[in-house]
């Protein structure tokens, strides 16, 4: 398959990039690396303070759409010569923003979309990679995979329905949902509130938020998660893979509730890797929940 980034790693990109260096050496970026952008009128964005930081903090798509028609083989080139700029991975401790729009989450963001995307960050060499592996046929359902679980499970037979009947926005939720519920059954299984019949408030506030009496939203979740990997022992590697996949993944399926976005489609679906989200997930649900 070949290398499929998701349209924000581009808006981060021009972000980075201009940020850093300004907007006429990101044209200059471009074009040695044979890139030939004659889009945004940076001359009447960048040029002045409030058209800049409007810039800076709404998504602008045109650059990402140009990308789009670039072929593929062009990305990485490109990609490591903003990576592994020096200027560019100071921002991850840049504490100015831009209306709102934090410079140091940019970097970070950037790192997790590629990682989704399977492109191996190598800092020792300074290289970017990405095996185009075969895809293999597709049979049976797109979550093949049983939690043994009555909600679980009948969430995923919606999934399944929704994802061969095309509804791929639907599919998208619906995978949130189950990824949701199993992080914080998960949680709630490994770090429980009854210790020796004894209330564990320590363990209860990892996945429960006591002062409005439910559970964590997703995002606190996972991050809770990440941060108690090491108690998951031999599988804190997985469980941080897991987080490493899952984060990008809810934020493009809040980004697509909450904005103007793209009506996905399957090969919008398949860059996010959601089947096999769902195998680390069932790893963790089976080992830890006991269905």
């Amino acid at each position: 398959m070949p290398l499929i980034l998701n349209k924000r790693v581009w808006v981060l990109v021009e972000r980075l990039y201009i940020h850093a260096h300004e907007q006429d050496e990101f044209i200059d970026l471009l074009k040695t690396n044979d890139i030939d952008f004659s889009g945004n009128n940076y001359d009447e964005h960048l040029r002045y303070t409030k058209p800049y930081y409007t810039f800076m903090s709404e998504e602008n798509y045109e650059f990402a759409d140009f990308m789009e028609l670039v072929p593929s083989y062009k990305y990485l080139p490109l990609l490591e010569k903003i990576v592994f700029d020096k200027d560019v991975q100071k921002t991850k401790s840049d504490n100015w923003n831009y209306y709102g729009e934090y410079i140091r989450n940019w970097y970070p963001a950037l790192l997790e979309l590629l990682h989704v995307a399977g492109v191996q960050i190598d800092k020792n060499t300074q290289t970017l990679s990405y095996e185009e592996l075969q895809e293999e046929p597709v049979s049976g359902d797109f979550i093949p995979l049983q939690f043994g679980d009555v909600f679980i499970d009948y969430i995923r037979k919606e999934l399944n329905e929704s994802y061969a009947a095309g509804l791929m926005l639907s599919a998208m939720f619906l995978a949130r949902k189950i990824l949701e519920v199993v992080c914080a059954r998960v949680l709630e299984v490994v770090f429980p509130k009854l210790v020796n019949k004894e209330y564990n408030e320590e363990n209860h506030a990892i996945w429960y938020d006591k002062g409005r009496g439910k559970y964590h939203d997703f995002e606190v979740l996972l991050e809770n998660l990440k941060d108690k990997s090491s108690s998951f022992h031999e599988d804190r590697d997985l469980v941080q893979e897991f987080v490493s996949l899952v984060k990008p993944f809810k934020n493009e399926t809040n980004a697509c509730v909450h904005k103007d976005y793209k009506l996905p489609d399957e090969p919008y679906i398949k860059q996010w890797k959601i089947p096999y989200i769902f195998s680390l997930a069932g790893r963790l649900f089976k080992k830890y929940c006991n269905p």
